[in-house]
């Protein structure tokens, strides 16, 4: 529990600074952060072996992350990220075609599946720190751990109906919703601030509507990840946060949320201009 409590204080300074910078310091850390999880991902579904060298799709994958992380800082467009991921998909067809069939399918699918998965939706972060207002929004995905804190200590409250007994027995139907509603206070709060600075109260509710929204994919995105180890019978992704297990066991519900908040918050900010 020490460890637990001593990494989530350090993982809370460097996110703030990370968040603060921005720039040039958030990209290197969700960079770095992305593949680390694709190489979980990739391990826990049971494609990359320990000790075994980089095979030809996984560095395709990791030059591809890189491309996609340039591609949003130098263009900042939408339509130019969504050809670079599609790039990226399509230099894995041809390696799988031109290597067959030393290279498997299940290896290509998995590849495919966790640099969606993992490097894709987390780089939507950056995408927000983009928008009008980027210094405010790129917060909002990290109001997830928000709604897992009071997730937690609501269902160990008040927890009496299994929310879904088979894939994650401790989750109960209480927390999930004392998740949302603690995400809502922290969103309206979020909100007042931010609607002081931008002289717009409406921000209050629109950000209420967002964190409940995000709240609730926020903890799919956790059974998700959940479920995949359960599938593959492994307790942690991995080792590198002490007391937490590894990236995707700290940013699972993150993932998820960051590209839904993106579209709502690019969506909401349409509306108010």
């Amino acid at each position: 529990m020490k460890a637990r409590v001593i990494s989530g204080i350090c993982i809370g300074v460097i996110l703030t600074l990370v968040l603060v910078l921005g720039g040039w310091v958030l990209l290197g850390a969700l960079f770095v952060v992305s593949v680390i999880a694709f190489f979980e991902l990739m391990g826990a579904v049971g494609v990359r072996k320990k000790g075994v060298s980089l095979s030809l799709p996984e560095l395709a994958a990791v030059i591809g992350i890189l491309e996609l992380y340039l591609t949003l800082k130098l263009t900042g467009s939408l339509s130019c990220y969504i050809v670079s991921i599609m790039l990226v998909v399509i230099a894995l067809f041809f390696i799988y075609v031109f290597s067959f069939p030393r290279i498997h399918s299940r290896e290509l699918i998995a590849t495919v599946f966790c640099f969606l998965y993992a490097p894709c939706m987390l780089s939507f972060i950056y995408l927000l720190w983009l928008l009008p207002y980027g210094n405010y929004a790129v917060w909002l995905p990290f109001l997830a751990w928000i709604s897992d804190t009071c997730a937690y200590f609501a269902g160990r409250a008040f927890g009496r109906h299994k929310l879904t007994p088979k894939l994650s027995p401790k989750k109960t139907v209480e927390g999930a919703v004392g998740g949302v509603v603690g995400s809502v206070v922290a969103g309206m709060v979020f909100g007042f601030l931010f609607g002081r600075q931008a002289e717009n109260y409406h921000m209050i509710w629109i950000f209420a509507i967002i964190t409940t929204v995000g709240s609730i994919i926020a903890q799919l995105g956790d059974l998700v990840a959940s479920g995949i180890k359960r599938d593959h019978d492994i307790k942690d992704y991995g080792s590198c946060i002490p007391g937490h297990g590894g990236i995707m066991d700290r940013f699972d519900s993150v993932i998820l949320v960051a590209p839904i908040l993106y579209f709502m918050t690019e969506f909401m900010w349409a509306m108010l201009t």
